[in-house]
């Protein structure tokens, strides 16, 4: 069954002397409980393609055209009001730095129980069980004292852990992963790879990873689209564009990069 189907979408912001165009007439459809991984350089269009089938394009200073169908809905120009209903609640993103996406005052445990007060109607104890669990689901050791810590006592990692559990904590059927990886060192980087593996497995949640990083995406995702200069240059299943890529940039980008494995989660659990 189709999760999000996007249909011809055009970015161009306004915000300058000459107007620029970053995404050109994008067409990509995702599965329920798929993998999806866009790739490309900087400026390529891959983040502001996240950003839009999020919600998060702003509202002025830019023109945008196509559509972005969630549940037969076009989420493009849908209502702000109506917009917010499918935030955190059926779509929700993890962005690369957390340290910018927490509140540096705020603890974890409110912060993670967020979107709980705003979609659900579960009790100050429901929630905070809710809380307690996800942060253990993310693989975050002593839950309970995470819960009541701030931003700043814990490590990058952990921190990423706190916002793939903000993430989820309401069970989207989409999560957009930005760039997650990014800032982290090669051995945590393995281990939240690992974890979103799991959490696509356990729960059949559609997951839409953004990178630069070819060697993470053949990791993780079903399909790979491949982006330059806004426009989509080739996609496929992940396997085939690896093994014959058609477009002579992504040959190239193949070619930059050491080879490796798609990880099997059976294979770790032996």
């Amino acid at each position: 069954m189709t999760l999000l189907e996007i249909k011809h979408l055009n970015i161009e912001f306004h915000d300058h002397l000459i107007p620029e165009t970053v995404v050109f007439d994008l067409n990509l459809q995702m599965e329920e409980g798929e993998i999806v991984g866009i790739v490309g350089e900087s400026g390529s269009g891959k983040t502001m393609t996240a950003l839009a089938v999020a919600g998060l394009l702003p509202r002025h200073g830019m023109k945008k055209t196509g559509e972005i169908l969630f549940d037969s809905r076009n989420l493009l120009f849908c209502d702000r009001k109506v917009l917010r209903t499918y935030q955190g609640r059926e779509i929700a993103m993890v962005f690369q730095e957390p340290m910018t996406s927490l509140n540096p005052v705020k603890k974890i445990g409110w912060q993670v129980e967020e979107s709980l007060k705003i979609h659900t109607d579960l009790s100050e104890e429901e929630r905070y069980s809710r809380v307690v669990q996800v942060l253990q689901d993310v693989e975050l050791k002593n839950p309970e004292e995470i819960y009541h810590k701030y931003p700043h006592e814990l490590s990058g990692g952990m921190r990423q852990r706190v916002m793939i559990a903000a993430a989820i904590v309401c069970n989207p059927r989409l999560l957009i992963a930005d760039e997650i990886t990014t800032a982290l060192d090669v051995t945590i980087q393995d281990q939240i790879i690992k974890l979103l593996l799991k959490i696509n497995k356990a729960t059949k949640m559609g997951i839409l990873f953004i990178s630069h990083d070819l060697s993470l995406i053949r990791r993780i995702c079903n399909r790979v689209a491949v982006m330059k200069d806004g426009y989509l240059v080739e996609e496929g299943l992940t396997d085939q564009i690896y093994q014959n890529p058609i477009q002579e940039y992504t040959k190239r980008l193949i070619a930059a990069v050491p080879k490796c494995e798609k990880i099997s989660l059976e294979e770790e659990e032996v």
